[in-house]
């Protein structure tokens, strides 16, 4: 774990220890999407619905997260505002925090399809070789404790959280379900807290950036 990697000109950290005879490797990208290629790989799916005004800078696209796109991560076009028009038409139908059908993994399958040959790539144990991290890698792996709720703090649960798993220029999402809520998700604040927040929100959750983890065969590095 925290083994850097590079792939294709593009830097990544291990993020799960392997067996030697494994034939693949997990990996957090070291730096998140930027906001063009979130607004290039997103054509169509970045914040089309989280304000009800159309003429909006961020009606169509990510924000800017120091170089970073930010982005909602809701998983239906029903969901905030379908067309442009009042607040009173905002829907929540269809505000969820499924990662299989989201806006978010839109975004991740366009740049892996540009980026990756297929045959590098191996699906793992959550059957993707695509995806954003999961609330279990964070807990499991990288010193968070696990809490059913609240703001979860890194160095935690007798281990520390190494420093590249955050950084105070952006947040992140993961691709984990906020307990039994199906409108929000888990993310990693800047300052490297656990945190969860509204999949639909135009608050910290169009803020979030998008930082893929890759899984790999080796024969490819």
């Amino acid at each position: 774990i925290g083994d850097e990697v590079t792939y294709n000109g593009m830097n990544f950290y291990v993020i799960e220890n392997g067996d030697e005879n494994s034939d693949s490797v997990t990996m957090l990208k070291a730096e998140p999407l930027t906001v063009d290629e979130v607004n290039t790989y997103g054509a169509g799916h970045v914040n089309m619905y989280s304000t009800y005004n159309i003429n909006a800078y961020y009606y169509q696209q990510a924000s800017n997260q120091n170089g970073y796109g930010g982005m909602v991560y809701y998983s239906s076009p029903t969901c905030g505002y379908p067309t442009a028009g009042s607040r009173s038409e905002f829907k929540v139908a269809g505000c969820k925090s499924d990662y299989a059908s989201s806006e978010v993994k839109y975004v991740v399958d366009a740049w892996v399809a540009d980026k990756f040959k297929v045959s590098d790539l191996k699906e793992d144990a959550t059957g993707y070789s695509a995806r954003l991290i999961t609330y279990d890698e964070l807990t499991d792996n990288l010193g968070y404790e696990k809490a059913s709720s609240g703001t979860i703090n890194p160095s935690t649960n007798g281990e520390t959280t190494p420093s590249w798993v955050y950084n105070g220029n952006y947040n992140y999402w993961t691709m984990s379900q906020y307990n039994d809520s199906a409108s929000q998700a888990w993310y990693v604040y800047g300052n490297g807290d656990l945190r969860y927040d509204g999949v639909y929100s135009y608050t910290n959750g169009y803020y979030s950036v998008v930082r893929p983890v890759v899984t790999l065969l080796k024969s490819a590095l």
